[in-house]
């Protein structure tokens, strides 16, 4: 048994671990959406049932984690392991995943984030978006098939006392496998690409990768209103006036696109 203690050593704060099938789904739900916003203070965590096409089908989620500074975010998945992984769990995800969204989703972005339909819009389709399950126990089959599709799995479970206080416990955490730094303008005139000045990039030099999976040198520089990257060998083949967008993944590799 799985048992916590908070404080003194007194009955009212010896918390064990509650019955994690008693929950139902709502239920749980409910408790999913309270760790999220203790343990992420820097995501607003929403209601979200925007629909998901694959393969001729829609799929809905339960909530969707945003970061604050919209760099990323999370399509998520509230499940107990009493459903079928094969049948219901496994193609719900799979959508969410590769799957293409419906037009809902940005409609459902707009309202819960207070953003423009076309804010929504570059947020659901250009910044990178994961996808996880949180269940009511960790499942080692679920982890392993889920982790061949870059899914992630957390558990939740609860504690409580005869009399007294209760916890929630969240097993795992959220791993941000891609970002988006920003969006900028190349400036042919200039021969940079001109980001915001706030772009979390170190000034200097840096590596940048584009989509062929070549890699240069660039330099970045500020001024009192704009980040100036300039590729220290060579002229990009990028339009004059064109928009593009810098990711970063997991492991440091910045990718220069063009959305």
């Amino acid at each position: 048994m799985r048992r916590i203690v908070v404080g003194d050593c007194i009955k009212e704060r010896l918390l064990r671990l509650a019955d994690p099938d008693a929950p139902s789904e709502a239920e749980f739900e409910t408790q999913v959406v309270r760790v999220l916003n203790c343990f992420f203070p820097n995501h607003r965590c929403v209601p979200f049932t925007g629909g998901f096409r694959l393969d001729d089908e829609v799929f809905r989620p339960d909530l969707a984690l945003f970061a604050s500074d919209f760099s990323h975010w999370f399509v998520i998945e509230v499940e107990l392991v009493s459903h079928s992984f094969e049948r219901h769990v496994l193609p719900q995800v799979r959508a969410f995943r590769y799957g293409d969204p419906l037009e809902d989703c940005a409609n459902q972005i707009a309202k819960a984030l207070n953003v423009s339909t076309a804010q929504a819009m570059t947020l659901l389709l250009h910044v990178p978006r994961n996808v996880a399950v949180i269940a009511n126990k960790r499942e080692a089959t679920w982890e392993i098939a889920l982790r061949s599709h870059n899914i992630q799995l957390l558990a939740v479970s609860a504690f409580a006392s005869h009399s007294g206080p209760s916890a929630l416990e969240l097993e795992g955490d959220l791993e941000v496998l891609q970002e988006s730094l920003g969006f900028g303008v190349y400036s042919a005139t200039d021969r940079s690409l001109r980001f915001p000045k706030s772009v979390r990039l170190p000034s200097g030099q840096i590596q940048i990768h584009d989509p062929l999976g070549s890699s240069a040198l660039w330099s970045v520089a500020r001024d009192e209103t704009y980040a100036w990257i300039t590729k220290e060998v060579g002229l990009p083949s990028i339009p004059h006036g064109s928009h593009v967008q810098l990711l970063r993944t997991v492991d440091g590799r910045i990718t220069l696109k063009r959305p």
